[in-house]
């Protein structure tokens, strides 16, 4: 059985999920932020470890760091549904955190949360 790691609550504060609750947008979009944010703070200590940057990271990497993360406290085979749901989600999250760094014409890892719910409230608003 999977046991959730302290560590998750460091990706996402209370005051930040007020800040994300505060846009007033749909659930959903409002989901979205919290994955990319959980995903973006996640990449930066993968990318840290690998020594690179999070837009050099390649998903075998993402992969690779997921199953040896003793933070996550996995226990096989049991776990394995987890791993692939959690790599999918890193992987995707990419897509918007380089957006976002490409509009801001920054590196991913100087984003901020403020930037990531600009950028979904701009989308959102896009799409009206």
């Amino acid at each position: 059985m999977l046991n959730f790691p302290e560590s998750f609550g460091q990706f996402l504060s209370a005051d930040e999920c007020t800040q994300i609750d505060q846009t007033l947008l749909p659930t959903r979009d409002r989901f979205s932020i919290r994955i990319t944010v959980y995903s973006w703070r996640y990449l930066q200590q993968v990318s840290q470890g690998l020594g690179t940057t999070i837009a050099e990271l390649q998903p075998q990497q993402i992969s690779a760091w997921i199953r040896q993360d003793a933070s996550l406290n996995l226990q096989a085979p049991a776990d394995e549904s987890f791993i692939e749901l959690f790599d999918r989600l890193l992987i995707s999250s990419l897509i918007p955190l380089h957006k976002i760094a490409q509009q801001e014409n920054i590196a991913i890892e100087m984003l901020t949360l403020p930037q990531i719910i600009s950028w979904f409230e701009a989308q959102v608003k896009a799409a009206l």
